[in-house]
């Protein structure tokens, strides 16, 4: 995506994902024509659609907490071959239209959640692969915890679909390095550490570093990497800093890699627990521009980059966010009383 400030911000569209949930009482959820509870949706003639919500999903614990997990009901209806499995490959079409219409330039699909066994996991990704294939030859992001599954995405993809990019490689997957040599993948380079998740800048650029010096070492070049420092959220942060470790280690990997390599982060987990999730994710964003970021694992859709670059930097909601999300203010204290007053109910003027 090429934004209006002339940078170049690849976006890895996250939302295809099968631990995605939607609310019950949301606009999302609403009734079949034949009376069942069912996930909403417009198919490619502009009118309303239904997928009715299986058994299978009205069990779940997350359904009786009023939720749904509207991708896995999809995949699952999809690859039934059942009655419903029109309504389920449609809902994964709208989804796929609507996240490249906001500027994805990857679809990240994940479907571990979708089984506990293996085999049905890499089924799972085998077909999702080849339907998202068959709609769109916009390169895809395979993002599993299972080589295995990884791998079946990648046998599974269409002719002609551009080589996909693969999340992600870590100091304890360094065999999802071999896979990406192998297909001449692209792939995320995780900066979490063997055992533990980086406490600080240091060790986030650290690990990094160990990702790259291993990437190379099988021929991976730095154009073909995504280094993710890992975003926490700042709602648990245990110094109050883990957005300020984020920013510093993104801007020290830039000085010491140079342009070529893409910088990227799940940006929006930095938001988890806080209120205003959108001003927090929108201000993230602008923050991690500025230090040199250039890739993102997020929802083009929620997280719109071209609102971000309009932001008013002045406002006193855009300095509170900024503030609880650089350490300046500690366990985001002053945000969350401007938050009790009321006084974020409204996105920073100019977003």
């Amino acid at each position: 995506m090429i934004l209006s400030d002339g940078r170049t911000f690849t976006i890895i569209g996250e939302n295809i994902h099968a631990t995605r949930v939607v609310q019950r009482a949301g606009k999302r959820v609403g009734t079949a024509p034949d009376g069942r509870e069912a996930l909403l949706f417009t198919g490619p003639d502009g009118a309303e659609r239904a997928l009715p919500i299986a058994d299978e999903i009205r069990e779940t614990q997350d359904y009786a907490n009023g939720k749904v997990k509207h991708v896995q009901a999809a995949l699952r209806a999809a690859m039934s071959g059942g009655p419903d499995a029109g309504a389920g490959a449609g809902y994964i079409a709208w989804m796929v239209e609507r996240q490249l219409a906001a500027g994805a330039d990857y679809l990240d699909l994940n479907v571990d959640e979708l089984s506990t066994r293996e085999e049905e996991q890499r089924a799972a990704m085998a077909w999702i692969v080849r339907a998202i294939g068959e709609l769109s030859h916009a390169p895809l992001s395979l993002d599993s915890s299972s080589v295995a599954t990884i791998r079946a995405g990648i046998a599974a993809l269409v002719p002609g679909t551009l080589p996909p990019l693969l999340n992600s490689a870590a100091l304890d997957r360094l065999d999802v390095l071999d896979v990406a040599a192998e297909a001449g993948c692209s792939v995320v380079l995780s900066a979490a550490g063997s055992a533990d998740l980086p406490s600080d800048a240091d060790q986030r650029v650290a690990n990094a570093m160990r990702m790259v010096e291993a990437a190379s070492a099988r021929g991976i070049p730095l154009g073909r990497m995504h280094i993710d420092s890992i975003v926490l959220p700042v709602a648990v942060s245990m110094d109050g800093k883990s957005g300020a470790h984020f920013l510093e280690a993104v801007s020290r990997l830039r000085a010491e890699l140079g342009p070529e390599v893409r910088l990227t982060g799940g940006l929006s987990n930095v938001s988890f627990g806080m209120p205003e999730r959108r001003l927090v994710n929108d201000v993230f964003l602008d923050l991690a521009l500025a230090a040199g970021v250039d890739s993102g694992i997020i929802d083009p859709i929620a997280n719109d980059p071209e609102r971000v670059l309009a932001l008013d930097r002045d406002s006193r909601p855009y300095r509170l966010a900024a503030d609880a999300l650089t350490g300046a203010d500690p366990f985001c204290m002053a945000y969350l009383t401007a938050y009790r007053a009321g006084e974020l109910g409204t996105a920073p003027a100019g977003a």
